[in-house]
């Protein structure tokens, strides 16, 4: 596909509210030139870039899982040390086959989505906590991420990605635009781009050690990062140009999409977590994070 090509994907807005996993149909764009829709880059959002890769670990947890607050404080130890250069999805994946995962009952929340468990399925996992981090190499335990970051971390980016929201608190409607440069050539005949709800900060019960908490779980414990599903119902992501065998160095492309989030959502502490990977190999090239409000 030539740079003035134009990708033109247009759908009816039909958001399914009752459901909270995962929004249908949302209207989305995508192209490599500007849109009236496209919520423009400002000069700080590209001289702020360091050129250096932000990592995505992605930490499968349960809320009866009595070994996941554990590595949920690996993972923030490590946010601590590398700030936006990693982002964290915690994905509760609804894994019938393992306690921890089965249906919440006495008061637990369910976080569980159809997109996690599908995740889940493809990398065969089956104990929690379990963690990939930019899904290469095997499926770790938790005391293996901190090595498997920093072997990644300070890596130069092969893509500089962008993401811009914009959201109206009266209609809850919120606008995005992902704005991705390839910086490297990556050669590639299936290159996706990624776009992920995710919720933070979230009290509620949650199994915990009993050195912790005789009564074996927390009323108030803070589940952070918690995956709500993709945006667009799209699990393995939108392919950038169906027709490249490499996407060049100094390829543009502009995704917008828009839509309502759902009132089941604290809109202040509502991000959008970006990732664009090869789906060939589903490595993670770059990921990016930003909070709606």
């Amino acid at each position: 596909m030539k740079n003035n090509k134009i990708l033109l994907v247009s759908m009816m807005i039909l958001i399914a509210m009752a459901s909270c996993n995962k929004l249908k149909e949302p209207y989305i764009i995508e192209s490599i030139v500007s849109q009236s829709d496209t919520i423009a880059l400002e000069a700080a959002d590209t001289t702020n870039f360091d050129g250096k890769v932000v990592v995505l670990l992605e930490d499968y947890t349960g809320v009866k899982c009595v070994n996941c607050p554990g590595a949920a404080e690996i993972a923030a130890n490590l946010q601590t040390q590398y700030g936006e250069h990693l982002v964290v999805l915690g994905v509760h994946p609804n894994n019938p086959g393992n306690m921890s995962q089965q249906s919440p009952s006495g008061g637990f929340p369910d976080f569980r989505t159809d997109d996690g468990k599908t995740w889940n399925d493809y990398y065969n996992i089956a104990a929690y906590p379990s963690g990939i981090v930019n899904r290469t190499g095997s499926v770790l335990g938790a005391p293996q991420w901190t090595t498997a970051v920093n072997e990644i971390m300070g890596n130069d980016a092969p893509v500089r990605l962008i993401v811009k929201t914009l959201f109206d608190d009266a209609t809850r409607e919120l606008k995005i635009s992902v704005h991705s440069k390839f910086l490297q050539n990556v050669e590639s005949n299936d290159v996706r781009l990624t776009i992920c709800m995710m919720e933070d900060n979230i009290i509620g019960k949650q199994v915990v050690p009993t050195s912790v908490n005789p009564a074996g779980y927390a009323e108030d414990y803070v589940h952070r990062h918690v995956f709500r599903g993709t945006a667009d119902g799209q699990v393995w992501g939108n392919v950038l140009d169906e027709n490249a065998e490499t996407i060049s160095a100094g390829r543009n492309f502009i995704t917008n999409m828009k839509f309502k989030v759902s009132t089941d959502y604290n809109a202040d502490e509502f991000y959008i977590v970006a990732f664009i990977s090869d789906n060939n190999t589903k490595e993670v090239l770059m990921t990016a994070e930003t909070k709606i409000k």
